[in-house]
């Protein structure tokens, strides 16, 4: 009996979920074009009809979601009068998609921690490496423009403001899928997406180098004195004192 269209489409969507489940459960190299048949119920023939090897599969199963960063890039409210903020919400819809939509979690995980990119998978890593080069673009536009409104602070590249965020959500994200039971992220995402935006702003106060001692206040110089005099004397007393010793 022929099959209908209907019928075919049910069977590519049983194949396309039990390879995400799969993945998710074994990791992409691991899982094997028989295993993924077996967990959908069909035969491995079937899975050929549907789909010419495990890279194509994967890239259907991949391509059912709009993932956010390698998808989705869109900055809304940019114009406002606080850009800043605008991405500060875009970061928060990025970590809330994730959270959400159970889906997009299990793709967004496969893709970050459950494959490796050797061999045929490699072309997805450049893919990748585009999608994080739009998002810095768009980053940099938004960026100049807050630093442009007085909203940034002006000792800000934006090319390098742009580059730092990416990293933050790309880091942010992986650590978030990372601590399933920990607390050690989850509970402090706003936190940290707040403390990076407030990094940016104007009114920041400049980070101290690594390294440089604390500034000390001198005391205060008894009237008619400066510090300057004190300190001299002070320094004077002191070898006198160093050379009596000697003596």
């Amino acid at each position: 009996m022929r099959r209908t269209k209907q019928e075919s489409e049910q069977t590519r969507q049983q194949i396309l979920d039990a390879a995400q489940r799969e993945f998710a459960r074994c990791g992409v190299t691991r899982t094997t074009l028989q295993r993924i048949a077996a967990a959908a119920g069909v035969t491995r023939g079937a899975v050929y009809w549907h789909f010419a090897n495990k890279r194509t599969l994967f890239r259907a199963m991949r391509d059912q979601v709009s993932l956010p960063l390698f998808d989705r890039t869109e900055l809304l409210g940019t114009d406002g009068p606080d850009p800043l903020l605008a991405v500060q919400r875009f970061l928060h819809s990025v970590v809330d998609q994730i959270e959400n939509d159970p889906q997009t979690r299990r793709t967004f995980e496969i893709m970050s921690l459950k494959c490796e990119y050797v061999d045929e998978f490699r072309t997805e890593l450049k893919r990748h490496a585009r999608s994080c080069r739009e998002l810095s673009s768009k980053l940099a536009l938004v960026y100049a423009r807050a630093r442009d409104t007085g909203a940034m602070r002006s000792d800000l590249s934006p090319e390098s403001a742009a580059l730092d965020t990416c990293v933050f959500i790309t880091g942010l994200l992986r650590l978030w899928l990372i601590d399933e039971d920990t607390g050690l992220v989850r509970p402090h995402v706003g936190e940290l997406i707040s403390n990076h935006i407030a990094s940016r702003r104007a009114h920041a106060g400049k980070p101290t180098p690594r390294g440089t001692p604390p500034v000390r206040r001198a005391a205060s110089a008894p009237h008619g004195e400066s510090a300057h005099g004190l300190l001299i004397e002070s320094s004077i007393g002191v070898g006198r004192r160093l050379r009596g010793n000697a003596g």
